[in-house]
C-alpha cells in the first residue's frame, strides 16, 4: 500500500491573490491510501515525485514519520491510517511554511469495489477492524461497508419500526423513551451548550456587523468571533462555576492546536464538571451538507480523535453538527462511531431516542436543542437586547418547569449559548441574574447532556417501543430522596430543598418589639400588630426541634455603654438606651432584649443566639461562620418586622448566595401595607430576594 496527496494548480487561479497563489489550496487537496496490488490513473495534469517545484517558488514534501511506513508496511488489509501524516510546503524565496495534516479516507469501500474483500466474512472484518481500532486507541467502531454504502436497503422500515412523522437519517427510527428521571421525574432538566468554534481564515461567518461582512480581510467581524474563544470562554466559565452549573462544552475540532482555549476547556472539565461535546472541524463553509458519505464519516472520525486525544483519551460522546448541516447518514455514522447523545434536532421538549432499524439494541439519544433558547436566534435574528434575551430564557424555562410540576413528567432544553454572542458583557450580565434566580427554583435540575442521557438510559432498561408505553403514567409523582424537602412557594410551583443544609432563622422576637412598654411601643408603634406571628412561629419552631434541625434566634441589642451605636441610629440619644418601666431600652441584658416567652431558646444551649447591632442579621455578627460551620445553605425566616430586620436579613443572605423561604404568617409588621408590599419584593421577578410560603405550607413539606 502507498500514499498519495493530489490536489491541483493555482498559479494561474483568476479568482485567487497574488498571495493565494503561492499555495495549495487546500480545499482540493486530499490524501489516499491505495491497497497494495492497485494502481491509479490520473486523468488530468502531471505526477511528479516528491520532493517538487509546483511553481516558480513552492517546494512540497509528503513528510512520513517511522509509524505511518510501519503501518503502511504492515498492512495485510486495506485498513484506516489513523497516524499523523503531514503535508508540509516551504515558499522558498521568504522561507515561509504552511503545515497540513490530512488524514486519509477508509480505504475499504474502494477495496471491496475492486473485489479485493470477496470471500471474506464481513462480520469477521468487521471484527479486526475493531480489534485493530482498540489497538490505535482511538476509541470508536468504524462502521460496515454494509451500513456506509450508499444503496443499501433500507425500504422495510415500516414493518420493523414505529411509523414515522419524521424522517431522522436511514436506517434510524425514532421511539419515546419512556419514563425517567428518577427523583426529578416532575422537573425540567435544563442543558448549557456553550459553542466554542472557529473559523477557517479568509472566510466568512456569523457577523454583527453585516454590512462589513463583504470583503476580506473581515477584521471587525472575525474579531468579535475571536473575541469569544479569549474572552467570552473565560467569563461564562467564571459565572457557572461561581453558579455552580454544570455545561456541556461542543468544541470545534480545529481548536486542538489553540492552546490558550485547551488549556481552559480542560480546567473546567477537571475543576467544573463541564463535559466536553464535539462540534465538527470548524464552522465555515457549508458543514456537512456538501459532504460526501466517505468524507462525512472521515469528518466526524477525524474531529472526535483530535478531541479525543486532546482531553487525554476522553473521547467525546455528545455532538451538535456545525451549522445544523445534518446530512441522510449523520445518525448513523455518529451512532457507530460511539457517540451516545446528539443535539441536531430540535422538534421537541424531552429527549428521544434514535435506533437502528437493522439492530434496536444500538441506539443514540437526542436531546432537543430549541432555536427558542438559542442566543444566535434570539440575539442575531431577532435582535432582542441582553435583558431580553435573558428574559426570554427565564420565561421558556419557567413555563416548561411548571409544565413539568404539573404533569409529573420530566422536559428538557438546552440553553444554545455562543462564546461571543452570550460571552459578551452585557449578555453575561444578564444571563448571570436570570441564572441565579433560576438557580432557587425548586423543580429546575441542571445537567449536561450526557448526564440527561445517562439518566433517561437508566431509567429506560429497555428501547421503549408503542406498546411499551401504553403502560407507562404520565402522571408519576417525583420520587422524594430521603434527604429532600419538597415545599409548596411562591414564585415557583415546588421548591426543593436539602433537609440536611436547612436552619430556621427566628429574627427578633423580643420583649422590646413585641410587648407593651418596649422600644417598639416607644416609637409610637401598636406591638399588638406583632403579636399575630407567635402562634404559627411556634408551631414551625416545634416542627424544627421534633425533626432535629438547627434553630437560630436574633436579638437586636446594644453595649451598655452604647460605643456600638452609630450617630444615626442614635437619634442624639433620645431612644435607645434611654430608661422606660422595664429598664433600658435595646440594650443587652436588659427586659426588652429577651426574646418572648413563648419562643424563647431552649435552656440547654443547643441552639444559636445572635446579638446584632444592627437591623441585618449579618452586620458585625458572626452569623455567617455559624451558617458556614453547620454547612447550612437555605434558611426559613420568621420574625419582625418584615420591611426592616426580616428584609434587611433576607438581602444580606442574598449576597451571600445563601436561599431565604420566608414565612408569611410568621413575619409581621407595625403596618399591614408595609407587610404586604415587603413579600411582594421578595419574591418578585423570579424569586429576586427569596421564595415565600406559609407555616402550613411548610410544615407539610417538612413531615412529608
Amino acid at each position: 500500500p502507498g500514499l498519495l496527496v493530489l490536489g491541483e494548480p493555482t498559479h494561474n487561479r483568476d479568482d485567487l491573490t497574488e498571495d493565494e497563489r503561492r499555495w495549495p489550496d487546500w480545499s482540493r487537496v486530499k490524501g489516499y491510501i491505495i491497497p497494495p496490488g492497485c494502481g491509479i490513473i490520473i486523468k488530468k495534469g502531471t505526477w511528479h515525485d516528491f520532493p517538487v517545484s509546483v511553481g516558480p517558488d513552492v517546494t512540497a514534501f509528503i513528510m512520513n514519520t517511522k509509524e505511518v511506513v510501519d503501518a503502511l508496511t504492515s498492512m495485510k488489509e486495506p485498513s484506516p491510517m489513523n497516524v499523523g501524516d503531514c503535508y508540509k510546503v516551504r515558499v522558498a524565496d521568504d522561507k515561509r511554511y504552511q503545515n497540513r495534516k490530512i488524514r486519509f479516507p477508509d480505504p475499504r469501500p474502494l477495496a471491496a469495489s475492486l473485489g479485493l474483500l470477496n470471500g471474506i466474512d464481513s462480520n469477521s472484518r468487521r471484527d479486526r477492524w475493531q480489534q485493530s481500532n482498540e489497538n490505535m486507541s482511538t476509541g470508536h467502531t468504524f462502521p460496515s461497508e454494509e451500513s456506509l454504502s450508499s444503496d443499501s436497503d433500507h425500504t422495510n422500515t415500516k414493518e420493523s419500526s414505529p411509523a414515522l412523522s419524521f424522517e431522522y437519517g436511514r436506517g434510524m427510527a425514532r421511539v419515546e423513551v419512556g419514563n425517567w428521571g428518577g427523583e426529578h421525574a416532575n422537573n425540567v432538566w435544563v442543558v448549557p451548550i456553550i459553542n466554542v468554534e472557529s473559523f477557517l481564515p479568509n472566510t466568512f461567518g456569523p457577523s454583527v456587523q453585516p454590512h462589513l461582512n463583504k470583503t476580506q480581510p473581515e477584521v471587525a467581524n472575525r474579531g468579535w468571533r475571536d473575541y469569544g474563544n479569549r474572552q467570552g470562554l473565560r467569563r461564562l466559565g467564571r459565572m457557572f462555576n461561581q453558579l455552580g452549573i454544570p455545561c456541556t462544552a461542543v468544541v470545534s475540532g480545529d481548536l486542538v492546536e489553540n492552546k490558550e482555549v485547551m488549556s481552559l476547556l480542560q480546567q473546567f472539565k477537571d475543576v467544573n464538571r463541564w463535559e466536553i461535546g464535539a462540534h465538527g472541524a470548524n464552522n465555515s463553509n457549508a458543514g456537512h451538507s456538501n459532504l460526501s458519505l466517505l468524507d462525512e464519516t472521515d469528518l466526524i472520525l477525524e474531529s472526535l480523535e483530535r478531541l479525543g486525544v486532546a482531553f487525554q483519551g476522553d473521547q467525546p460522546k455528545t455532538w451538535l453538527t456545525p451549522g445544523f448541516s445534518v446530512t441522510d447518514a449523520t445518525p448513523m455514522i455518529l451512532e457507530e462511531s460511539g457517540v451516545k447523545t446528539l443535539l441536531d434536532f430540535v422538534d421537541d421538549d424531552v429527549p428521544f431516542e434514535l435506533v437502528k432499524e437493522e439492530d434496536p439494541n444500538e441506539s443514540i439519544i437526542c436531546l432537543p436543542y430549541s432555536m427558542e433558547t438559542n442566543d444566535f436566534s434570539l440575539v442575531l435574528t431577532r435582535q432582542l437586547s441582553p435583558r431580553e434575551y435573558a428574559s426570554a430564557l427565564e420565561s421558556h424555562i419557567l413555563q416548561l418547569a411548571k409544565e413539568s410540576y404539573e404533569s409529573g413528567t420530566p422536559t428538557v432544553v438546552c440553553l444554545g449559548m455562543h462564546t461571543f454572542v452570550a460571552g459578551t458583557p452585557a449578555h453575561a450580565y444578564e444571563l448571570d441574574k436570570v441564572l441565579r434566580r433560576l438557580s432557587s427554583q425548586g423543580n429546575i435540575k441542571w445537567a449536561t447532556a450526557n448526564e440527561v442521557t445517562e439518566c433517561v438510559r437508566s431509567g429506560n432498561a429497555k428501547v421503549a417501543l408503542p406498546q411499551d408505553l401504553a403502560t407507562v403514567d404520565p402522571h408519576v409523582d417525583a420520587q422524594k430522596a430521603g434527604n429532600t424537602l419538597c415545599i409548596q412557594a411562591k414564585p415557583s410551583a415546588l421548591t426543593r430543598i436539602d433537609r440536611d443544609r436547612v436552619g430556621l432563622l427566628l429574627i427578633d422576637f423580643q420583649n422590646d418589639f413585641l410587648c407593651h412598654g418596649g422600644f417598639g411601643e416607644m416609637l409610637g408603634n401598636d406591638p399588638s400588630k406583632l403579636r399575630r406571628a407567635i402562634q404559627p412561629t411556634k408551631e414551625v419552631l416545634s416542627s424544627f426541634r421534633r425533626a432535629g434541625l438547627p434553630v437560630i434566634h436574633t436579638r437586636e441589642g446594644h453595649r451598655s455603654n452604647l460605643l456600638d451605636v452609630t450617630s444615626l441610629k442614635a437619634r442624639n440619644g433620645t431612644l435607645i438606651g434611654s430608661d422606660g418601666e422595664n429598664g433600658r431600652s435595646m440594650v443587652r441584658g436588659q427586659w426588652g432584649n429577651n426574646i418572648i416567652s413563648e419562643l424563647e431558646p431552649l435552656p440547654d444551649g443547643s441552639e444559636t443566639v445572635i446579638d446584632k447591632p444592627g437591623k441585618g442579621a449579618f452586620y458585625q455578627t458572626d452569623l455567617e461562620l455559624v451558617l458556614k460551620n453547620l454547612k447550612i445553605d437555605t434558611l426559613v425566616v420568621c420574625g419582625v418586622t418584615t420591611e426592616v430586620c426580616v428584609h434587611s436579613t433576607v438581602r444580606e443572605a442574598n449576597d451571600r448566595g445563601i436561599q431565604c423561604i420566608v414565612l408569611e404568617d410568621c413575619t409581621a409588621s407595625y403596618f399591614d401595607e408595609f407587610h404586604k408590599v415587603g413579600l411582594e419584593m421578595i419574591s418578585a421577578q423570579g424569586g429576586i430576594l427569596g421564595k415565600v410560603t406559609d407555616s402550613k405550607s411548610f410544615i407539610d413539606g417538612l413531615l412529608r
